[in-house]
Protein backbone atom coordinates (compact mmCIF):
# COMPACT_ATOMS: atom_id res chain seq x y z
CA UNK A 1 0.00 0.00 0.00
CA UNK A 2 1.49 3.31 -1.24
CA UNK A 3 2.46 5.76 1.49
CA UNK A 4 -0.45 8.24 0.66
CA UNK A 5 -3.15 6.27 0.70
CA UNK A 6 -2.03 4.61 3.95
CA UNK A 7 -2.02 7.83 5.41
CA UNK A 8 -5.09 8.59 4.55
CA UNK A 9 -6.80 5.57 5.64
CA UNK A 10 -5.48 5.95 8.90
CA UNK A 11 -6.84 10.00 9.23
CA UNK A 12 -9.89 8.86 8.24
CA UNK A 13 -10.28 5.92 10.71
CA UNK A 14 -8.43 7.91 13.51
CA UNK A 15 -10.50 11.45 12.97
CA UNK A 16 -13.65 9.03 13.41
CA UNK A 17 -12.42 7.63 16.47
CA UNK A 18 -11.28 10.21 18.18
CA UNK A 19 -13.71 13.40 16.43
CA UNK A 20 -17.00 12.16 16.50
CA UNK A 21 -19.26 12.71 19.42
CA UNK A 22 -16.44 14.83 21.03
CA UNK A 23 -18.61 17.12 22.67
CA UNK A 24 -21.24 14.37 23.89
CA UNK A 25 -20.16 14.32 27.22
CA UNK A 26 -19.39 17.04 29.45
CA UNK A 27 -15.99 17.31 30.62
CA UNK A 28 -15.10 15.66 33.30
CA UNK A 29 -13.80 17.26 37.03
CA UNK A 30 -11.51 17.80 38.21
CA UNK A 31 -8.76 17.55 35.22
CA UNK A 32 -10.37 18.18 31.76
CA UNK A 33 -11.98 21.13 33.10
CA UNK A 34 -8.63 22.93 34.76
CA UNK A 35 -7.11 22.98 31.33
CA UNK A 36 -10.66 24.57 29.73
CA UNK A 37 -11.24 26.87 33.00
CA UNK A 38 -7.42 27.92 32.10
CA UNK A 39 -7.91 28.66 28.22
CA UNK A 40 -10.93 30.47 29.16
CA UNK A 41 -9.65 32.63 31.44
CA UNK A 42 -6.71 33.57 29.48
CA UNK A 43 -9.19 34.24 26.39
CA UNK A 44 -11.22 36.33 28.52
CA UNK A 45 -8.61 38.10 29.62
CA UNK A 46 -6.73 38.43 26.53
CA UNK A 47 -3.70 37.05 28.53
CA UNK A 48 -1.40 35.15 25.75
CA UNK A 49 1.60 34.37 28.69
CA UNK A 50 0.72 33.71 31.85
CA UNK A 51 -1.95 31.30 32.77
CA UNK A 52 -5.52 31.65 34.57
CA UNK A 53 -7.43 30.15 36.40
CA UNK A 54 -9.92 31.87 39.38
CA UNK A 55 -8.48 35.08 38.66
CA UNK A 56 -5.09 33.84 39.50
CA UNK A 57 -2.12 33.26 38.19
CA UNK A 58 -1.27 29.47 37.95
CA UNK A 59 2.29 28.10 36.85
CA UNK A 60 1.48 23.75 36.42
CA UNK A 61 1.99 23.34 32.96
CA UNK A 62 3.73 25.54 30.37
CA UNK A 63 1.10 27.19 27.64
CA UNK A 64 0.88 25.52 24.68
CA UNK A 65 -1.60 23.13 25.50
CA UNK A 66 -3.59 25.97 26.68
CA UNK A 67 -2.46 28.47 23.32
CA UNK A 68 -4.41 25.30 21.72
CA UNK A 69 -7.38 25.46 23.08
CA UNK A 70 -7.72 28.64 23.19
CA UNK A 71 -7.85 28.65 19.49
CA UNK A 72 -9.88 25.79 19.09
CA UNK A 73 -12.32 28.53 21.39
CA UNK A 74 -12.04 31.21 19.34
CA UNK A 75 -12.48 29.03 16.02
CA UNK A 76 -15.39 26.50 17.22
CA UNK A 77 -16.82 28.60 20.58
CA UNK A 78 -16.26 27.95 24.27
CA UNK A 79 -17.74 24.15 24.64
CA UNK A 80 -16.89 20.76 24.83
CA UNK A 81 -16.11 19.91 21.56
CA UNK A 82 -13.87 22.86 20.61
CA UNK A 83 -11.85 22.10 24.42
CA UNK A 84 -11.30 18.33 23.38
CA UNK A 85 -10.13 19.32 19.67
CA UNK A 86 -7.03 19.84 20.04
CA UNK A 87 -6.27 16.46 21.56
CA UNK A 88 -7.83 14.62 19.01
CA UNK A 89 -6.20 16.67 16.50
CA UNK A 90 -2.80 15.97 18.24
CA UNK A 91 -4.00 11.93 18.64
CA UNK A 92 -4.79 11.64 14.84
CA UNK A 93 -1.25 12.96 14.19
CA UNK A 94 0.14 10.60 16.43
CA UNK A 95 -1.44 7.75 14.50
CA UNK A 96 -0.04 9.24 11.35
CA UNK A 97 3.28 9.54 13.20
CA UNK A 98 3.98 5.90 14.45
CA UNK A 99 3.15 5.12 10.52
CA UNK A 100 5.71 7.32 9.31
CA UNK A 101 8.13 6.00 12.05
CA UNK A 102 7.40 2.20 11.67
CA UNK A 103 7.92 2.92 7.71
CA UNK A 104 11.20 4.50 7.93
CA UNK A 105 12.84 1.70 10.88
CA UNK A 106 11.25 -1.51 9.37
CA UNK A 107 8.59 -1.14 6.50
CA UNK A 108 5.23 0.36 5.65
CA UNK A 109 3.66 -2.20 6.39
CA UNK A 110 4.94 -2.34 9.75
CA UNK A 111 3.81 1.49 10.01
CA UNK A 112 0.56 1.05 9.07
CA UNK A 113 0.00 -2.50 11.75
CA UNK A 114 1.47 0.04 14.44
CA UNK A 115 -1.03 3.00 13.49
CA UNK A 116 -3.95 0.83 13.58
CA UNK A 117 -2.64 -0.52 16.87
CA UNK A 118 -1.70 2.67 18.22
CA UNK A 119 -5.41 4.22 17.28
CA UNK A 120 -7.20 1.34 18.96
CA UNK A 121 -5.45 0.89 22.18
CA UNK A 122 -7.67 2.02 25.31
CA UNK A 123 -5.42 4.86 27.21
CA UNK A 124 -4.84 6.37 23.29
CA UNK A 125 -8.37 6.12 22.28
CA UNK A 126 -9.09 7.69 25.71
CA UNK A 127 -7.11 10.70 25.77
CA UNK A 128 -7.12 11.63 21.97
CA UNK A 129 -10.83 12.56 23.26
CA UNK A 130 -9.80 14.36 26.62
CA UNK A 131 -8.96 17.66 27.31
CA UNK A 132 -5.61 16.89 28.95
CA UNK A 133 -1.96 17.59 28.17
CA UNK A 134 -0.45 13.94 28.09
CA UNK A 135 -1.68 13.18 24.36
CA UNK A 136 0.56 16.52 22.97
CA UNK A 137 3.69 15.64 25.14
CA UNK A 138 3.35 12.54 23.62
CA UNK A 139 3.20 13.07 20.05
CA UNK A 140 5.80 15.85 20.11
CA UNK A 141 8.26 13.41 21.54
CA UNK A 142 7.30 10.97 18.81
CA UNK A 143 7.97 13.19 16.06
CA UNK A 144 11.27 14.31 17.95
CA UNK A 145 12.26 10.56 17.12
CA UNK A 146 10.51 10.40 13.91
CA UNK A 147 12.94 13.15 12.99
CA UNK A 148 15.93 12.14 14.24
CA UNK A 149 15.85 8.88 12.10
CA UNK A 150 14.77 10.65 9.46
CA UNK A 151 18.51 12.69 9.67
CA UNK A 152 19.79 9.49 10.95
CA UNK A 153 18.87 6.72 8.28
CA UNK A 154 19.94 9.08 5.32
CA UNK A 155 22.16 10.12 2.98
CA UNK A 156 21.85 13.35 2.09
CA UNK A 157 20.22 16.48 3.96
CA UNK A 158 20.59 15.10 7.15
CA UNK A 159 20.44 18.80 9.01
CA UNK A 160 17.21 19.95 8.34
CA UNK A 161 15.52 16.96 9.82
CA UNK A 162 17.77 16.82 12.86
CA UNK A 163 16.74 20.99 13.33
CA UNK A 164 12.91 19.43 13.12
CA UNK A 165 13.54 16.88 16.28
CA UNK A 166 15.08 19.80 17.75
CA UNK A 167 11.72 22.12 17.02
CA UNK A 168 9.91 18.73 18.47
CA UNK A 169 12.00 18.54 21.91
CA UNK A 170 11.05 22.42 21.94
CA UNK A 171 7.35 21.73 21.70
CA UNK A 172 7.63 19.01 24.06
CA UNK A 173 9.00 21.26 26.57
CA UNK A 174 6.51 24.05 25.99
CA UNK A 175 3.93 21.35 27.11
CA UNK A 176 4.93 19.74 30.16
CA UNK A 177 8.25 21.52 30.68
CA UNK A 178 11.88 19.16 31.29
CA UNK A 179 11.14 16.20 31.04
CA UNK A 180 10.18 17.08 26.95
CA UNK A 181 13.38 16.96 26.29
CA UNK A 182 15.06 15.34 29.23
CA UNK A 183 13.58 11.57 28.33
CA UNK A 184 14.20 11.81 24.73
CA UNK A 185 17.16 13.18 24.71
CA UNK A 186 17.95 10.23 27.58
CA UNK A 187 16.53 7.63 24.89
CA UNK A 188 18.52 9.09 22.05
CA UNK A 189 22.02 8.94 23.59
CA UNK A 190 21.61 5.72 25.48
CA UNK A 191 20.71 3.94 21.61
CA UNK A 192 23.88 6.01 20.11
CA UNK A 193 25.70 4.50 22.76
CA UNK A 194 24.52 1.21 22.82
CA UNK A 195 24.72 0.47 19.21
CA UNK A 196 28.47 1.73 18.97
CA UNK A 197 27.51 4.93 17.07
CA UNK A 198 27.94 7.54 20.20
CA UNK A 199 30.47 8.90 17.21
CA UNK A 200 27.12 10.17 15.56
CA UNK A 201 26.95 12.80 17.69
CA UNK A 202 29.00 14.66 15.19
CA UNK A 203 26.92 14.57 12.87
CA UNK A 204 24.43 16.41 14.61
CA UNK A 205 24.40 20.71 13.92
CA UNK A 206 24.13 20.82 17.89
CA UNK A 207 24.53 24.97 17.94
CA UNK A 208 21.88 25.43 15.48
CA UNK A 209 19.55 22.73 16.98
CA UNK A 210 20.53 23.71 20.21
CA UNK A 211 19.37 27.46 18.66
CA UNK A 212 15.98 26.73 17.40
CA UNK A 213 15.11 24.64 20.32
CA UNK A 214 15.59 27.55 22.79
CA UNK A 215 14.21 30.01 20.44
CA UNK A 216 10.75 27.75 20.88
CA UNK A 217 10.92 26.65 24.78
CA UNK A 218 12.92 29.03 26.54
CA UNK A 219 11.49 32.75 26.03
CA UNK A 220 8.27 31.84 27.74
CA UNK A 221 10.16 30.78 30.78
CA UNK A 222 12.26 34.00 31.05
CA UNK A 223 8.87 35.97 30.35
CA UNK A 224 7.27 34.09 33.33
CA UNK A 225 10.73 34.65 35.60
CA UNK A 226 10.43 38.26 34.30
CA UNK A 227 7.01 38.87 34.90
CA UNK A 228 6.54 36.53 38.41
CA UNK A 229 9.83 36.33 39.67
CA UNK A 230 11.03 33.16 42.63
CA UNK A 231 7.21 32.52 42.68
CA UNK A 232 7.16 31.08 38.91
CA UNK A 233 10.53 29.06 39.80
CA UNK A 234 9.54 28.01 43.16
CA UNK A 235 5.90 26.86 42.33
CA UNK A 236 6.61 24.84 38.32
CA UNK A 237 10.37 23.86 38.96
CA UNK A 238 10.44 23.85 42.80
CA UNK A 239 7.07 22.36 43.36
CA UNK A 240 5.83 20.61 39.83
CA UNK A 241 9.06 18.97 39.07
CA UNK A 242 11.05 18.82 41.86
CA UNK A 243 9.60 18.17 44.81
CA UNK A 244 6.57 16.11 42.89
CA UNK A 245 9.25 13.85 41.70
CA UNK A 246 10.80 13.60 45.10
CA UNK A 247 7.70 13.34 47.37
CA UNK A 248 4.36 11.63 46.66
CA UNK A 249 1.08 13.22 46.06
CA UNK A 250 -0.25 10.50 46.25
CA UNK A 251 0.46 8.18 48.62
CA UNK A 252 -1.77 5.10 47.07
CA UNK A 253 0.11 5.00 43.98
CA UNK A 254 3.78 5.30 45.49
CA UNK A 255 4.92 1.97 44.25
CA UNK A 256 7.52 0.88 41.62
CA UNK A 257 5.28 -1.40 40.02
CA UNK A 258 2.47 1.18 39.38
CA UNK A 259 2.13 1.03 35.94
CA UNK A 260 2.69 -2.33 35.20
CA UNK A 261 -1.16 -3.03 35.67
CA UNK A 262 -1.74 0.32 33.75
CA UNK A 263 -0.05 -0.36 31.01
CA UNK A 264 -1.98 -3.94 30.80
CA UNK A 265 -5.04 -2.32 30.81
CA UNK A 266 -4.24 0.89 28.94
CA UNK A 267 -2.87 -0.97 26.01
CA UNK A 268 -5.99 -3.63 25.34
CA UNK A 269 -7.07 -5.10 23.14
CA UNK A 270 -2.90 -5.44 22.39
CA UNK A 271 -1.93 -6.35 25.78
CA UNK A 272 -2.60 -9.87 24.97
CA UNK A 273 -0.24 -10.10 22.45
CA UNK A 274 2.63 -7.93 23.68
CA UNK A 275 4.17 -11.29 25.11
CA UNK A 276 4.26 -12.57 21.46
CA UNK A 277 5.56 -8.78 20.21
CA UNK A 278 8.34 -9.76 22.44
CA UNK A 279 9.22 -13.00 21.84
CA UNK A 280 9.20 -12.01 17.45
CA UNK A 281 11.45 -8.99 18.57
CA UNK A 282 14.49 -11.74 20.45
CA UNK A 283 14.67 -13.83 16.95
CA UNK A 284 15.28 -11.27 15.00
CA UNK A 285 18.19 -11.87 12.90
CA UNK A 286 18.34 -8.92 10.70
CA UNK A 287 21.26 -6.38 12.28
CA UNK A 288 19.13 -3.40 11.05
CA UNK A 289 15.98 -4.71 13.04
CA UNK A 290 17.74 -5.60 16.23
CA UNK A 291 18.80 -2.43 16.04
CA UNK A 292 15.55 -1.06 15.60
CA UNK A 293 13.89 -3.19 18.66
CA UNK A 294 17.02 -1.67 20.72
CA UNK A 295 15.80 1.45 19.93
CA UNK A 296 12.56 0.69 21.14
CA UNK A 297 13.23 -1.03 24.28
CA UNK A 298 15.33 1.69 25.41
CA UNK A 299 12.40 4.49 24.43
CA UNK A 300 9.56 1.97 26.56
CA UNK A 301 12.29 1.64 29.26
CA UNK A 302 13.45 4.73 29.97
CA UNK A 303 9.89 6.50 30.17
CA UNK A 304 8.47 3.91 32.24
CA UNK A 305 11.63 3.57 34.59
CA UNK A 306 11.78 7.24 35.41
CA UNK A 307 8.02 7.75 36.27
CA UNK A 308 8.40 4.29 38.17
CA UNK A 309 11.15 6.19 40.18
CA UNK A 310 9.10 9.73 40.84
CA UNK A 311 7.73 9.50 43.99
CA UNK A 312 4.37 11.09 41.97
CA UNK A 313 2.75 9.21 39.87
CA UNK A 314 -0.70 9.24 37.69
CA UNK A 315 -1.88 6.63 35.14
CA UNK A 316 -1.55 8.93 32.33
CA UNK A 317 2.14 9.71 32.81
CA UNK A 318 3.79 6.86 30.93
CA UNK A 319 1.75 7.27 27.54
CA UNK A 320 4.42 8.84 25.67
CA UNK A 321 5.96 5.07 25.69
CA UNK A 322 2.76 3.82 24.51
CA UNK A 323 3.96 4.64 20.73
CA UNK A 324 6.92 2.20 21.25
CA UNK A 325 4.42 -0.45 22.49
CA UNK A 326 2.39 0.29 19.01
CA UNK A 327 5.51 -0.41 16.90
CA UNK A 328 6.71 -3.60 18.82
CA UNK A 329 3.32 -4.83 18.00
CA UNK A 330 2.97 -3.39 14.25
CA UNK A 331 6.48 -5.47 14.01
CA UNK A 332 5.08 -8.58 15.20
CA UNK A 333 1.82 -8.85 13.09
CA UNK A 334 3.88 -7.80 10.15
CA UNK A 335 6.61 -10.90 10.71
CA UNK A 336 3.14 -13.10 11.45
CA UNK A 337 1.52 -12.17 8.19
CA UNK A 338 4.66 -12.65 6.13
CA UNK A 339 4.82 -16.14 7.69
CA UNK A 340 8.07 -15.14 9.73
CA UNK A 341 7.21 -17.18 12.77
CA UNK A 342 8.56 -20.99 14.24
CA UNK A 343 5.96 -23.55 15.72
CA UNK A 344 5.75 -22.24 19.09
CA UNK A 345 5.40 -18.93 17.87
CA UNK A 346 2.43 -20.10 16.17
CA UNK A 347 0.67 -22.13 18.89
CA UNK A 348 1.46 -18.83 21.36
CA UNK A 349 -0.23 -16.79 18.75
CA UNK A 350 -3.25 -19.35 18.57
CA UNK A 351 -3.57 -19.24 22.24
CA UNK A 352 -3.87 -15.66 22.48
CA UNK A 353 -6.37 -15.26 19.64
CA UNK A 354 -8.18 -17.92 21.67
CA UNK A 355 -7.95 -15.40 25.18
CA UNK A 356 -8.77 -11.82 23.58
CA UNK A 357 -12.66 -12.19 23.00
CA UNK A 358 -12.72 -14.21 26.58
CA UNK A 359 -10.69 -11.34 28.31
CA UNK A 360 -13.22 -8.79 26.50
CA UNK A 361 -16.37 -10.78 27.98
CA UNK A 362 -14.89 -10.67 31.12
CA UNK A 363 -14.18 -7.03 31.07
CA UNK A 364 -17.30 -6.25 29.44
CA UNK A 365 -19.21 -8.17 32.47
CA UNK A 366 -16.42 -6.59 35.40
CA UNK A 367 -17.38 -3.31 33.55
CA UNK A 368 -20.99 -3.75 34.41
CA UNK A 369 -20.76 -4.70 37.76
CA UNK A 370 -18.13 -2.10 38.58
CA UNK A 371 -20.90 0.75 37.32
CA UNK A 372 -23.30 -1.03 39.19
CA UNK A 373 -21.86 -1.45 42.35
CA UNK A 374 -23.62 0.09 45.61
CA UNK A 375 -22.99 1.06 48.65
CA UNK A 376 -25.04 1.87 51.39
CA UNK A 377 -24.59 4.75 54.00
CA UNK A 378 -26.54 5.71 56.54
CA UNK A 379 -29.45 3.91 55.17
CA UNK A 380 -29.53 5.03 51.56
CA UNK A 381 -27.61 2.92 48.36
CA UNK A 382 -25.63 4.57 45.99
CA UNK A 383 -24.61 3.23 42.73
CA UNK A 384 -21.60 4.27 40.66
CA UNK A 385 -23.09 4.48 37.49
CA UNK A 386 -26.70 3.25 37.15
CA UNK A 387 -27.50 4.42 34.16
CA UNK A 388 -24.71 3.68 31.88
CA UNK A 389 -23.87 0.31 33.74
CA UNK A 390 -26.26 -2.01 31.15
CA UNK A 391 -25.74 0.04 27.43
CA UNK A 392 -22.36 -0.68 28.67
CA UNK A 393 -22.52 -4.38 29.12
CA UNK A 394 -24.58 -4.56 26.00
CA UNK A 395 -22.23 -2.37 23.96
CA UNK A 396 -19.32 -4.66 25.60
CA UNK A 397 -20.80 -8.15 24.82
CA UNK A 398 -21.14 -6.74 21.12
CA UNK A 399 -17.76 -6.18 20.75
CA UNK A 400 -16.75 -9.59 22.28
CA UNK A 401 -18.44 -10.86 19.51
CA UNK A 402 -17.24 -9.15 17.56
CA UNK A 403 -13.66 -9.65 18.30
CA UNK A 404 -14.48 -13.09 18.10
CA UNK A 405 -14.24 -13.24 14.55
CA UNK A 406 -11.59 -11.35 14.68
CA UNK A 407 -9.80 -14.28 16.50
CA UNK A 408 -11.41 -16.40 14.31
CA UNK A 409 -9.60 -14.97 11.10
CA UNK A 410 -6.51 -14.46 12.64
CA UNK A 411 -6.85 -18.71 13.98
CA UNK A 412 -7.00 -19.37 10.44
CA UNK A 413 -4.25 -16.81 8.84
CA UNK A 414 -6.38 -14.11 7.24
CA UNK A 415 -4.13 -11.35 8.83
CA UNK A 416 -5.88 -8.80 6.01
CA UNK A 417 -9.64 -10.13 6.79
CA UNK A 418 -8.53 -9.88 10.62
CA UNK A 419 -7.43 -6.48 10.47
CA UNK A 420 -10.95 -5.69 8.55
CA UNK A 421 -12.89 -6.93 11.30
CA UNK A 422 -10.90 -5.17 14.23
CA UNK A 423 -11.61 -1.60 12.55
CA UNK A 424 -15.64 -2.52 11.55
CA UNK A 425 -15.30 -3.45 15.46
CA UNK A 426 -14.26 -0.26 16.71
CA UNK A 427 -16.10 1.91 14.13
CA UNK A 428 -19.76 0.10 15.65
CA UNK A 429 -18.62 -0.13 19.00
CA UNK A 430 -17.85 3.92 18.75
CA UNK A 431 -20.97 5.08 18.61
CA UNK A 432 -22.80 3.59 21.58
CA UNK A 433 -20.15 4.45 23.26
CA UNK A 434 -19.52 7.91 22.10
CA UNK A 435 -23.49 8.90 22.42
CA UNK A 436 -24.82 6.71 25.15
CA UNK A 437 -22.67 5.19 27.56
CA UNK A 438 -20.31 8.19 27.84
CA UNK A 439 -22.71 10.92 28.54
CA UNK A 440 -24.17 8.77 30.77
CA UNK A 441 -20.86 8.40 32.51
CA UNK A 442 -20.11 12.13 32.38
CA UNK A 443 -23.11 12.75 34.27
CA UNK A 444 -21.22 11.39 37.30
CA UNK A 445 -17.97 12.81 36.62
CA UNK A 446 -18.83 16.29 35.88
CA UNK A 447 -20.52 19.36 37.24
CA UNK A 448 -22.23 20.66 34.43
CA UNK A 449 -25.64 19.89 35.65
CA UNK A 450 -24.74 21.36 38.73
CA UNK A 451 -23.63 24.17 37.70
CA UNK A 452 -26.70 25.14 35.67
CA UNK A 453 -28.39 24.48 38.93
CA UNK A 454 -26.11 27.08 40.68
CA UNK A 455 -26.85 29.53 38.23
CA UNK A 456 -30.65 28.76 38.38
CA UNK A 457 -30.64 29.17 42.25
CA UNK A 458 -27.88 32.00 43.04
CA UNK A 459 -29.05 35.21 43.01
CA UNK A 460 -26.99 38.16 41.81
CA UNK A 461 -24.38 39.40 44.56
CA UNK A 462 -24.85 35.54 46.37
CA UNK A 463 -21.26 33.12 46.71
CA UNK A 464 -20.77 29.81 45.38
CA UNK A 465 -18.54 27.25 47.08
CA UNK A 466 -17.45 24.35 45.59
CA UNK A 467 -15.32 21.74 46.71
CA UNK A 468 -12.02 20.80 45.24
CA UNK A 469 -12.48 18.23 43.06
CA UNK A 470 -15.95 20.09 41.83
CA UNK A 471 -14.18 24.29 41.85
CA UNK A 472 -12.78 24.16 38.06
CA UNK A 473 -16.41 22.52 36.60
CA UNK A 474 -18.25 24.97 38.52
CA UNK A 475 -16.60 28.15 37.12
CA UNK A 476 -16.35 26.84 33.82
CA UNK A 477 -19.74 25.83 32.94
CA UNK A 478 -21.47 29.26 35.40
CA UNK A 479 -18.38 31.38 33.73
CA UNK A 480 -18.14 32.97 37.66
CA UNK A 481 -13.91 33.11 38.00
CA UNK A 482 -14.09 34.17 41.80
CA UNK A 483 -15.91 30.26 42.84
CA UNK A 484 -14.33 29.62 46.04
CA UNK A 485 -12.77 26.11 47.04
CA UNK A 486 -13.86 25.14 50.21
CA UNK A 487 -11.52 23.01 51.52
CA UNK A 488 -10.11 21.94 53.68
CA UNK A 489 -13.31 22.51 57.25
CA UNK A 490 -12.29 25.84 58.43
CA UNK A 491 -13.21 26.91 54.64
CA UNK A 492 -16.16 26.19 53.98
CA UNK A 493 -17.92 26.26 57.65
CA UNK A 494 -16.55 30.27 58.18
CA UNK A 495 -18.31 30.25 53.86
CA UNK A 496 -21.60 28.83 55.69
CA UNK A 497 -21.01 31.34 58.70
CA UNK A 498 -21.85 34.23 56.43
CA UNK A 499 -24.84 36.15 56.48
CA UNK A 500 -25.52 36.44 53.10
CA UNK A 501 -26.92 33.31 51.40
CA UNK A 502 -24.21 31.38 49.92
CA UNK A 503 -24.36 28.41 47.67
CA UNK A 504 -22.15 25.29 47.86
CA UNK A 505 -21.33 22.15 46.00
CA UNK A 506 -19.91 19.21 48.11
CA UNK A 507 -19.76 15.67 48.37
CA UNK A 508 -22.76 13.73 50.28
CA UNK A 509 -20.68 12.54 52.78
CA UNK A 510 -18.56 15.40 52.85
CA UNK A 511 -22.03 17.65 53.75
CA UNK A 512 -22.36 14.80 56.81
CA UNK A 513 -18.86 14.98 57.83
CA UNK A 514 -18.84 18.15 58.76
CA UNK A 515 -21.38 17.90 61.78
CA UNK A 516 -19.25 14.70 62.78
CA UNK A 517 -15.69 16.17 62.94
CA UNK A 518 -14.34 15.32 66.10
CA UNK A 519 -12.33 18.95 66.83
CA UNK A 520 -14.71 21.34 65.32
CA UNK A 521 -18.36 20.34 64.08
CA UNK A 522 -20.35 22.63 62.45
CA UNK A 523 -23.60 23.80 64.65
CA UNK A 524 -25.62 25.64 61.70
CA UNK A 525 -28.24 24.20 59.90
CA UNK A 526 -27.94 23.90 56.09
CA UNK A 527 -30.38 22.72 53.41
CA UNK A 528 -29.83 20.20 50.53
CA UNK A 529 -31.72 21.80 47.26
CA UNK A 530 -30.44 19.48 44.87
CA UNK A 531 -29.04 15.71 44.99
CA UNK A 532 -27.16 13.82 42.21
CA UNK A 533 -25.38 10.63 42.44
CA UNK A 534 -22.68 11.89 45.21
CA UNK A 535 -23.35 15.73 44.99
CA UNK A 536 -25.09 17.69 46.76
CA UNK A 537 -26.05 21.41 46.73
CA UNK A 538 -26.30 23.05 49.75
CA UNK A 539 -27.16 26.68 51.10
CA UNK A 540 -26.78 28.21 54.49
CA UNK A 541 -30.17 30.00 54.49
CA UNK A 542 -33.94 28.14 54.34
CA UNK A 543 -34.49 28.60 50.46
CA UNK A 544 -36.89 31.74 50.16
CA UNK A 545 -39.84 29.22 48.94
CA UNK A 546 -39.22 26.98 51.43
CA UNK A 547 -38.25 24.18 49.31
CA UNK A 548 -35.50 21.68 50.12
CA UNK A 549 -34.92 17.86 50.55
CA UNK A 550 -33.31 18.03 53.59
CA UNK A 551 -32.22 19.82 56.33
CA UNK A 552 -29.43 18.47 58.40
CA UNK A 553 -28.21 20.02 62.06
CA UNK A 554 -25.44 19.21 64.64
CA UNK A 555 -28.48 17.13 65.83
CA UNK A 556 -29.48 15.10 63.03
CA UNK A 557 -25.68 13.97 62.68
Amino acid sequence: MRTGTSVIILALFSAFLFLVGLGAMPLTDPDETFYAETAKEMLDRGEILTPYIFGKPQFEKPPLYYWLVMASFKMFGVNEFSARFPSAAAGVFGVIGVYLLGSALVNRKTGFLAGIVLATCVQYLVLSRGCVTDILLGVTTLYAFLFFFYAYLSEYGKTKWYLLSAACLGLAVLTKGPVGFLLPAAVIILYLLFTGEFRRLKEIPVFRGAVIFLIIALPWYVLMYMGHGMKFLDVFFGFHNIVRFLHPEHSSGDVFYYYAPIIAAGFLPWTIFLPMGIWQSLREKAPAIKKTNLFILLWFLVITVFFSISRTKLPTYVFPAYPALALLSGRMWDAFSSGEFTRKMKIGMNVSAILLPAVMVVGAIASYLLMNYATVSNGITKVRYPSAAFPALIAGLAFSASIFFFSSAVLRRKYSLALTFLIISFVIFAVPLTYIILPRIGQYESSKAEAAKLLELAKPGERIGAETKYVRGVAFYTGIEDVLDVHPHHVITDFLDKKERVWCLIKEKNHRQLYEDKEKPYHKPTYVVYRFGKKVIITNKMPEDGVFLKMRSEDES
